[in-house]
């Protein structure tokens, strides 16, 4: 019998106040080589959707990519305590009204410059920064970039990378989607068996 795994809702606690209430939400956006969203980014031209070999006069070296795709179950395992060696497994959803709190409170505090290259380094990357954040929603008519396939409701990034290290890992692979760093609150929905929990993310990311 498959062990049940608990899915928990991501969300803003508005309640909170001061230094609290700011530390909520994305803190910071890191370059990565495994992106969480389980979606990789596109590489732009002046002119069209491009594979990673293109001369580096032709690039305008920016980068498009979801930070948090709607109601997608993204794994995380966390030890209970520090050097306990206990674990414990759960998935995060966010939904699609969280997102648009997400991404306002994002853009309110002004985090666009708080780039990384990696989550293990504190480090912001010099020559990196956002330039273009948004939501796709139907409702608004503001659609998904060309080449992506995501529920209504993604958050989506675009960066521009004058970075020339950077820049090159990005084309050579080593570095391959963007992924956030923040604080929410956690809000336990229901428990789910493995199986249960691949079926939903292929059906939303896998078609």
């Amino acid at each position: 019998m498959e062990k049940k795994i608990p899915i928990y809702y991501a969300t803003i606690n508005e309640d909170l106040a001061g230094l609290e209430l700011k530390q909520q939400g994305i803190q910071n956006i890191a370059l990565v080589d495994s992106p969480a969203m389980l979606t990789e980014w596109l590489m732009f031209d002046e002119h069209k959707q491009v594979e990673f070999k293109l001369a580096l006069q032709e690039e305008q070296r920016i980068i498009t990519a979801p930070v948090i795709i709607a109601d997608l179950p993204i794994y995380r395992k966390i030890e209970t305590s520090p050097n306990s060696g206990v674990f414990e497994e759960f998935y995060v959803v966010y939904k699609k009204d969280t997102n648009m709190k997400v991404l306002q409170k994002y853009m309110s505090d002004g985090n666009q410059k708080k780039v990384k290259l990696t989550h293990d380094t504190q480090d912001l990357s010099k020559g990196v920064y956002v330039f273009e954040v948004f939501m796709s929603d139907e409702s608004r008519g503001i659609s998904q970039p060309k080449g992506f396939d995501l529920p209504d409701g993604t958050i989506f990034c675009s960066m521009k990378i004058d970075n020339e290290m950077i820049w090159n890992e990005a084309k050579a692979g080593k570095v391959r989607g963007i992924s956030l760093e923040g604080f929410f609150d956690l809000e336990k929905e229901i428990d789910l068996n493995e199986s249960q929990i691949e079926s939903i993310i292929y059906d939303l990311i896998k078609k």
